[in-house]
């Protein structure tokens, strides 16, 4: 994939605006699409689990054990099941593109696996002990896969790549972040990072 650098990029707009022809690159380049380099998107993937792993620490730290079960409606997961579900997603992505998981840890890339090891009732030591590893995996998880991000993959009935998994992953993972902060703030709970 080949991308302009920004110069070039505004030589080759103002080159269409008076009718005359591009420069070579700008000319070779304007047939690829644009996008950004895998290495790039890794990179800034990375950044974004890193984010979200000290965040997820933090607030784990911060809730108090007993609200470890606080949700704010029925039908909808406490503090600890989303701390729990974050992990098992964790394994599951990596098990998903054939990362083996640690063997005390019986999350596969079958979807019931991943049922079953949200459902433990663990303390809060036990499930911060859970999702510090999960995050460890993770990372390995994306340092194994780095060089097969067109490997085709399967998330449930939809097809897909390991590098779009990737991002699906990491957006999921956000997405619950949020949710966590709302609990917290939800709890007079001030996000350690934010004080």
């Amino acid at each position: 994939m080949i991308r302009l650098a920004r110069p070039t990029m505004l030589v080759f707009a103002a080159s269409l605006l008076v009718g005359c022809d591009p420069p070579p690159e700008a000319a070779d380049a304007a047939a690829e699409p644009a996008g950004i380099a895998a290495a790039d998107m890794l990179a800034y993937l990375e950044s974004k689990i890193d984010i979200a792993e000290d965040k997820f620490i933090q607030l784990a730290e911060a809730v108090p054990e007993e609200s470890y079960d606080w949700r704010p409606m029925e039908d909808v997961r406490s503090f600890r099941e989303i701390f729990l579900h974050i992990a098992a997603d964790n394994w599951y992505g990596g098990a998903l593109m054939g990362v083996q998981t640690p063997e005390d840890i019986a999350v596969t890339g079958d979807g019931e696996t991943v049922t079953a090891y949200q459902d433990q009732v663990l303390s809060k030591a036990e499930t911060l002990e859970h999702l510090r590893r999960s995050f460890v995996y993770f990372s390995g998880a994306l340092d194994a896969t780095r060089d097969h991000l067109d490997t085709p993959a399967k998330l449930r009935t939809t097809e897909l790549t390991y590098g779009d998994l990737w991002v699906r992953l990491v957006t999921h993972m956000h997405e619950h972040l949020g949710q966590t902060i709302a609990y917290a703030r939800a709890n007079e709970i001030v996000p350690p990072w934010s004080r």
